[in-house]
Protein backbone atom coordinates (compact mmCIF):
# COMPACT_ATOMS: atom_id res chain seq x y z
CA UNK A 1 0.00 0.00 0.00
CA UNK A 2 0.96 3.91 -0.77
CA UNK A 3 0.52 6.38 1.92
CA UNK A 4 0.93 10.11 2.12
CA UNK A 5 1.84 11.74 5.15
CA UNK A 6 1.01 15.23 6.04
CA UNK A 7 2.78 16.96 9.09
CA UNK A 8 0.74 18.77 11.77
CA UNK A 9 3.40 21.20 12.46
CA UNK A 10 6.94 22.63 10.99
CA UNK A 11 9.29 19.11 10.57
CA UNK A 12 13.08 19.83 11.46
CA UNK A 13 15.43 16.82 9.49
CA UNK A 14 19.10 16.91 10.48
CA UNK A 15 22.16 15.95 8.44
CA UNK A 16 24.67 13.71 9.63
CA UNK A 17 27.15 16.53 10.55
CA UNK A 18 27.81 16.84 14.47
CA UNK A 19 25.95 19.18 16.31
CA UNK A 20 27.13 19.91 19.63
CA UNK A 21 25.36 22.75 21.89
CA UNK A 22 28.26 25.40 23.14
CA UNK A 23 30.59 23.95 19.89
CA UNK A 24 28.05 24.93 17.36
CA UNK A 25 25.60 27.14 17.06
CA UNK A 26 23.58 26.31 13.88
CA UNK A 27 22.19 23.07 13.01
CA UNK A 28 22.25 21.63 9.31
CA UNK A 29 18.87 20.27 8.14
CA UNK A 30 17.44 18.69 4.75
CA UNK A 31 14.78 17.65 2.97
CA UNK A 32 12.93 14.96 1.96
CA UNK A 33 14.11 13.40 4.68
CA UNK A 34 16.57 10.14 5.14
CA UNK A 35 15.04 7.06 3.91
CA UNK A 36 15.71 5.47 7.64
CA UNK A 37 13.86 8.55 9.12
CA UNK A 38 10.79 7.20 7.00
CA UNK A 39 11.01 3.30 7.99
CA UNK A 40 11.89 4.68 11.89
CA UNK A 41 8.74 6.63 12.31
CA UNK A 42 6.45 3.87 10.20
CA UNK A 43 7.86 0.89 12.05
CA UNK A 44 7.13 2.59 15.50
CA UNK A 45 3.81 3.70 14.64
CA UNK A 46 3.55 -0.31 13.78
CA UNK A 47 5.30 -1.64 17.11
CA UNK A 48 2.78 0.97 19.11
CA UNK A 49 -0.35 0.04 17.01
CA UNK A 50 -0.19 -3.28 17.29
CA UNK A 51 0.71 -3.19 21.44
CA UNK A 52 3.70 -1.76 22.56
CA UNK A 53 7.62 -1.80 23.57
CA UNK A 54 7.25 -4.61 25.60
CA UNK A 55 6.29 -7.16 23.64
CA UNK A 56 8.13 -6.13 20.55
CA UNK A 57 11.08 -6.68 22.76
CA UNK A 58 9.63 -9.96 23.29
CA UNK A 59 9.68 -10.46 19.78
CA UNK A 60 5.95 -11.12 19.78
CA UNK A 61 6.10 -9.54 16.40
CA UNK A 62 9.57 -10.40 15.08
CA UNK A 63 7.89 -11.88 11.70
CA UNK A 64 6.86 -8.52 9.99
CA UNK A 65 8.60 -5.54 12.48
CA UNK A 66 12.13 -7.69 13.29
CA UNK A 67 13.57 -7.69 17.20
CA UNK A 68 16.28 -5.21 19.09
CA UNK A 69 18.86 -7.14 16.43
CA UNK A 70 17.27 -7.93 13.12
CA UNK A 71 14.32 -6.43 11.12
CA UNK A 72 11.18 -8.40 10.11
CA UNK A 73 9.19 -7.82 6.46
CA UNK A 74 8.57 -4.64 6.51
CA UNK A 75 10.04 -2.62 3.50
CA UNK A 76 9.19 0.75 2.99
CA UNK A 77 9.95 2.61 -1.21
CA UNK A 78 10.49 6.13 -0.97
CA UNK A 79 10.23 9.05 0.24
CA UNK A 80 8.84 10.71 -2.81
CA UNK A 81 7.46 14.47 -2.50
CA UNK A 82 4.10 14.93 -3.63
CA UNK A 83 3.21 18.33 -4.97
CA UNK A 84 -0.61 19.26 -5.79
CA UNK A 85 -1.11 15.62 -6.28
CA UNK A 86 1.80 15.53 -8.65
CA UNK A 87 5.60 13.26 -7.72
CA UNK A 88 8.08 15.07 -7.59
CA UNK A 89 11.55 13.09 -7.91
CA UNK A 90 15.75 14.72 -7.78
CA UNK A 91 16.66 16.31 -10.62
CA UNK A 92 18.88 13.69 -12.39
CA UNK A 93 22.71 15.11 -11.87
CA UNK A 94 23.57 14.71 -15.71
CA UNK A 95 21.49 17.41 -16.17
CA UNK A 96 22.89 20.96 -15.87
CA UNK A 97 21.31 24.32 -15.24
CA UNK A 98 21.98 26.97 -17.43
CA UNK A 99 21.61 30.90 -17.67
CA UNK A 100 17.58 30.73 -18.11
CA UNK A 101 17.26 28.33 -15.38
CA UNK A 102 16.34 25.19 -17.48
CA UNK A 103 17.74 21.67 -17.16
CA UNK A 104 19.68 20.24 -19.96
CA UNK A 105 21.41 16.89 -20.71
CA UNK A 106 24.82 16.78 -20.71
CA UNK A 107 26.73 15.10 -23.53
CA UNK A 108 27.89 11.38 -22.91
CA UNK A 109 31.16 11.02 -24.58
CA UNK A 110 33.67 8.77 -25.13
CA UNK A 111 36.56 10.41 -22.85
CA UNK A 112 39.02 11.76 -25.13
CA UNK A 113 42.75 10.65 -24.85
CA UNK A 114 43.45 14.30 -23.73
CA UNK A 115 41.69 13.69 -20.83
CA UNK A 116 43.73 13.45 -17.81
CA UNK A 117 41.31 11.71 -14.36
CA UNK A 118 42.21 9.20 -11.92
CA UNK A 119 39.42 7.22 -12.89
CA UNK A 120 39.20 4.95 -15.42
CA UNK A 121 35.38 4.85 -16.84
CA UNK A 122 35.56 4.64 -20.72
CA UNK A 123 32.79 7.79 -21.09
CA UNK A 124 32.21 10.97 -19.42
CA UNK A 125 30.00 13.64 -19.49
CA UNK A 126 30.47 17.21 -20.70
CA UNK A 127 28.32 20.72 -21.60
CA UNK A 128 29.39 21.80 -24.74
CA UNK A 129 27.43 24.90 -25.37
CA UNK A 130 28.94 28.48 -24.67
CA UNK A 131 27.64 30.05 -21.11
CA UNK A 132 27.32 29.57 -17.87
CA UNK A 133 26.02 25.96 -16.19
CA UNK A 134 25.51 24.86 -12.85
CA UNK A 135 24.73 21.58 -10.77
CA UNK A 136 20.99 20.09 -10.81
CA UNK A 137 19.48 21.34 -7.86
CA UNK A 138 15.54 20.78 -7.20
CA UNK A 139 12.98 18.30 -8.61
CA UNK A 140 11.48 17.64 -11.91
CA UNK A 141 7.82 16.03 -12.06
CA UNK A 142 6.74 12.74 -12.81
CA UNK A 143 5.71 13.22 -15.89
CA UNK A 144 9.41 14.47 -17.02
CA UNK A 145 11.01 11.93 -15.13
CA UNK A 146 9.12 9.52 -17.97
CA UNK A 147 10.51 11.40 -20.35
CA UNK A 148 13.78 12.11 -19.31
CA UNK A 149 13.87 7.66 -19.11
CA UNK A 150 12.69 7.41 -22.60
CA UNK A 151 15.29 10.00 -23.69
CA UNK A 152 12.52 11.85 -25.25
CA UNK A 153 13.73 15.33 -24.12
CA UNK A 154 16.54 17.40 -23.67
CA UNK A 155 14.81 20.52 -21.31
CA UNK A 156 13.50 20.32 -18.09
CA UNK A 157 11.55 22.79 -15.84
CA UNK A 158 13.48 22.68 -12.63
CA UNK A 159 10.93 23.22 -8.97
CA UNK A 160 13.15 24.58 -6.43
CA UNK A 161 12.36 24.12 -3.12
CA UNK A 162 11.24 27.90 -2.36
CA UNK A 163 8.28 26.68 -4.06
CA UNK A 164 7.79 23.23 -1.92
CA UNK A 165 8.40 24.67 1.96
CA UNK A 166 10.00 27.53 3.79
CA UNK A 167 12.66 28.08 6.93
CA UNK A 168 11.14 28.79 10.07
CA UNK A 169 14.24 29.77 12.33
CA UNK A 170 13.82 28.55 16.21
CA UNK A 171 16.43 29.84 18.23
CA UNK A 172 17.18 28.07 22.00
CA UNK A 173 19.93 28.07 24.49
CA UNK A 174 20.95 25.29 27.38
CA UNK A 175 20.10 25.20 30.84
CA UNK A 176 22.54 24.26 33.81
CA UNK A 177 20.32 21.51 35.35
CA UNK A 178 20.83 21.92 39.03
CA UNK A 179 19.95 26.25 38.86
CA UNK A 180 17.98 25.90 35.62
CA UNK A 181 19.83 28.91 34.61
CA UNK A 182 21.02 29.41 30.58
CA UNK A 183 24.61 27.81 29.95
CA UNK A 184 27.10 30.56 28.74
CA UNK A 185 27.50 30.24 25.05
CA UNK A 186 25.10 27.61 24.40
CA UNK A 187 22.81 29.63 22.10
CA UNK A 188 21.57 27.73 19.06
CA UNK A 189 19.51 28.07 15.93
CA UNK A 190 17.45 24.85 14.38
CA UNK A 191 15.76 25.87 10.87
CA UNK A 192 12.47 24.27 10.79
CA UNK A 193 10.92 23.25 8.12
CA UNK A 194 7.53 24.03 6.83
CA UNK A 195 5.84 22.41 3.98
CA UNK A 196 3.82 24.49 1.93
CA UNK A 197 -0.32 23.53 1.50
CA UNK A 198 -0.06 20.88 -1.14
CA UNK A 199 2.72 19.59 -0.06
CA UNK A 200 3.32 16.13 1.34
CA UNK A 201 5.44 13.06 1.91
CA UNK A 202 4.49 9.57 0.18
CA UNK A 203 5.73 5.93 0.68
CA UNK A 204 4.60 2.67 -0.23
CA UNK A 205 4.62 -0.15 2.62
CA UNK A 206 4.95 -3.87 1.72
CA UNK A 207 5.40 -7.05 4.12
CA UNK A 208 3.18 -6.10 6.48
CA UNK A 209 -0.38 -6.64 7.54
CA UNK A 210 -3.24 -4.61 9.52
CA UNK A 211 -2.06 -1.15 8.69
CA UNK A 212 -4.99 1.24 9.54
CA UNK A 213 -6.08 3.39 6.37
CA UNK A 214 -5.65 7.02 8.38
CA UNK A 215 -3.52 7.52 11.74
CA UNK A 216 -1.16 9.88 13.39
CA UNK A 217 2.50 9.53 13.72
CA UNK A 218 5.75 11.30 14.93
CA UNK A 219 8.05 12.06 12.66
CA UNK A 220 11.66 13.86 12.54
CA UNK A 221 13.87 15.60 15.19
CA UNK A 222 11.30 16.42 18.53
CA UNK A 223 8.98 13.59 17.40
CA UNK A 224 6.58 16.10 15.97
CA UNK A 225 3.06 14.67 14.29
CA UNK A 226 2.16 13.65 11.16
CA UNK A 227 -0.90 12.28 9.84
CA UNK A 228 -0.91 9.78 6.92
CA UNK A 229 -3.98 8.08 4.66
CA UNK A 230 -4.12 5.18 2.54
CA UNK A 231 -4.09 6.57 -1.33
CA UNK A 232 -3.52 4.76 -4.68
CA UNK A 233 -0.25 3.62 -5.72
CA UNK A 234 1.28 6.79 -7.81
CA UNK A 235 4.31 4.61 -8.93
CA UNK A 236 1.95 2.92 -11.18
CA UNK A 237 2.44 4.83 -13.86
CA UNK A 238 6.10 4.05 -14.02
CA UNK A 239 5.68 0.22 -14.45
CA UNK A 240 4.08 0.80 -18.30
CA UNK A 241 7.68 1.74 -19.14
CA UNK A 242 8.94 -0.35 -22.29
CA UNK A 243 11.48 0.51 -24.66
CA UNK A 244 14.10 -1.74 -26.47
CA UNK A 245 18.05 -1.77 -26.00
CA UNK A 246 19.68 -2.01 -29.36
CA UNK A 247 22.80 -0.74 -28.91
CA UNK A 248 22.84 -2.62 -25.15
CA UNK A 249 23.23 0.95 -23.24
CA UNK A 250 21.02 1.52 -20.35
CA UNK A 251 20.96 3.98 -16.75
CA UNK A 252 19.70 3.44 -13.62
CA UNK A 253 18.90 6.58 -11.81
CA UNK A 254 18.08 6.48 -8.00
CA UNK A 255 15.30 8.34 -6.75
CA UNK A 256 16.69 8.34 -2.88
CA UNK A 257 20.33 7.87 -1.29
CA UNK A 258 22.05 4.88 -1.70
CA UNK A 259 24.72 2.94 0.66
CA UNK A 260 27.20 1.05 -0.72
CA UNK A 261 30.15 -0.78 0.56
CA UNK A 262 32.53 0.21 -1.95
CA UNK A 263 31.35 4.14 -1.32
CA UNK A 264 29.76 4.81 -4.76
CA UNK A 265 30.54 1.80 -6.07
CA UNK A 266 28.09 -0.86 -5.77
CA UNK A 267 29.35 -4.27 -3.83
CA UNK A 268 28.92 -6.74 -6.95
CA UNK A 269 31.36 -4.14 -9.25
CA UNK A 270 34.57 -5.28 -9.59
CA UNK A 271 37.54 -2.82 -10.05
CA UNK A 272 37.20 -3.55 -13.90
CA UNK A 273 33.82 -2.06 -13.50
CA UNK A 274 32.61 -5.44 -14.75
CA UNK A 275 29.44 -7.28 -12.76
CA UNK A 276 27.49 -10.15 -12.48
CA UNK A 277 23.74 -8.91 -10.57
CA UNK A 278 20.54 -11.41 -11.09
CA UNK A 279 22.19 -13.48 -13.68
CA UNK A 280 22.92 -9.99 -15.92
CA UNK A 281 26.67 -9.21 -16.90
CA UNK A 282 27.33 -5.65 -16.82
CA UNK A 283 30.05 -3.07 -16.92
CA UNK A 284 29.61 0.31 -15.46
CA UNK A 285 30.92 2.92 -18.49
CA UNK A 286 29.95 6.16 -16.76
CA UNK A 287 28.48 8.09 -13.96
CA UNK A 288 27.46 11.17 -12.82
CA UNK A 289 27.69 11.50 -8.74
CA UNK A 290 27.15 14.11 -6.62
CA UNK A 291 28.72 14.76 -3.22
CA UNK A 292 28.31 12.17 -0.70
CA UNK A 293 25.00 12.31 2.30
CA UNK A 294 26.44 11.29 5.56
CA UNK A 295 23.40 8.88 6.89
CA UNK A 296 23.49 7.99 11.13
CA UNK A 297 20.53 8.31 13.15
CA UNK A 298 19.74 7.11 17.08
CA UNK A 299 19.47 3.37 17.88
CA UNK A 300 16.91 3.00 20.60
CA UNK A 301 17.10 -0.51 21.55
CA UNK A 302 21.57 0.76 22.10
CA UNK A 303 20.78 3.76 22.74
CA UNK A 304 23.93 5.23 21.21
CA UNK A 305 23.77 6.78 17.72
CA UNK A 306 23.79 4.32 14.62
CA UNK A 307 27.15 4.14 12.55
CA UNK A 308 27.47 7.26 10.32
CA UNK A 309 28.01 5.87 6.94
CA UNK A 310 28.54 7.76 3.16
CA UNK A 311 25.43 7.36 1.09
CA UNK A 312 25.29 8.59 -2.54
CA UNK A 313 22.58 11.23 -2.72
CA UNK A 314 19.58 11.40 -4.59
CA UNK A 315 19.77 12.22 -8.44
CA UNK A 316 23.06 10.19 -9.35
CA UNK A 317 22.74 8.28 -12.33
CA UNK A 318 25.09 5.15 -13.45
CA UNK A 319 25.64 3.83 -17.50
CA UNK A 320 25.77 0.27 -17.77
CA UNK A 321 26.64 -1.63 -20.71
CA UNK A 322 24.97 -4.95 -21.01
CA UNK A 323 27.44 -7.89 -22.17
CA UNK A 324 25.64 -10.88 -22.30
CA UNK A 325 21.77 -11.54 -24.04
CA UNK A 326 19.62 -10.22 -21.55
CA UNK A 327 16.65 -8.95 -22.36
CA UNK A 328 15.28 -5.36 -21.63
CA UNK A 329 12.32 -7.28 -19.68
CA UNK A 330 14.99 -8.88 -17.12
CA UNK A 331 16.83 -5.52 -17.02
CA UNK A 332 13.36 -4.13 -15.90
CA UNK A 333 12.89 -7.00 -13.76
CA UNK A 334 16.26 -6.70 -11.74
CA UNK A 335 16.71 -3.15 -11.30
CA UNK A 336 13.62 -1.14 -12.04
CA UNK A 337 11.39 0.49 -8.99
CA UNK A 338 14.02 -1.40 -7.07
CA UNK A 339 16.06 -0.75 -4.10
CA UNK A 340 19.18 -0.94 -4.87
CA UNK A 341 21.19 -0.04 -2.33
CA UNK A 342 23.54 -2.88 -0.34
CA UNK A 343 23.30 -1.84 3.25
CA UNK A 344 19.34 -1.52 4.25
CA UNK A 345 17.84 -1.54 0.99
CA UNK A 346 14.75 -2.36 2.99
CA UNK A 347 14.20 1.06 4.57
CA UNK A 348 14.29 2.87 0.63
CA UNK A 349 17.64 3.27 0.44
CA UNK A 350 19.07 3.54 -3.48
CA UNK A 351 15.58 2.99 -5.11
CA UNK A 352 16.57 2.83 -8.95
CA UNK A 353 14.67 4.06 -12.41
CA UNK A 354 16.23 2.34 -15.37
CA UNK A 355 16.35 4.74 -18.53
CA UNK A 356 17.20 4.20 -21.95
Amino acid sequence: MMIEITPLDTLFFRTGKPFTMGEDTFAEVFFPPSPSTIYGAIRSFLIFQRGGLEEFWAGKYKDELGTKTDKGSLKVTGPIILNDDQLLFPAPLDLIVDENTTLRRLDFIEKPSIFISDHTLPYIHIHKPKGKAEEAKGWITDIELVEYLNNKKSEFKITCKEGLFLYENKTGIARERNTNTTKEGHLYRIPMIRLNDKVSIVVKIEGVNDIPDVGILQLGGESKGAKFRRIEDKLQKFNNMDFNLENRLFKIYLATPAIFKKGWLPDWINDNYEGEFNGIKLKLIGACIGKPLHIGGWDIASKRPKPLRKAVPAGSVYYFEILDSSEFSKIKETFHLKNMSDINPEEGFGLGFVGR
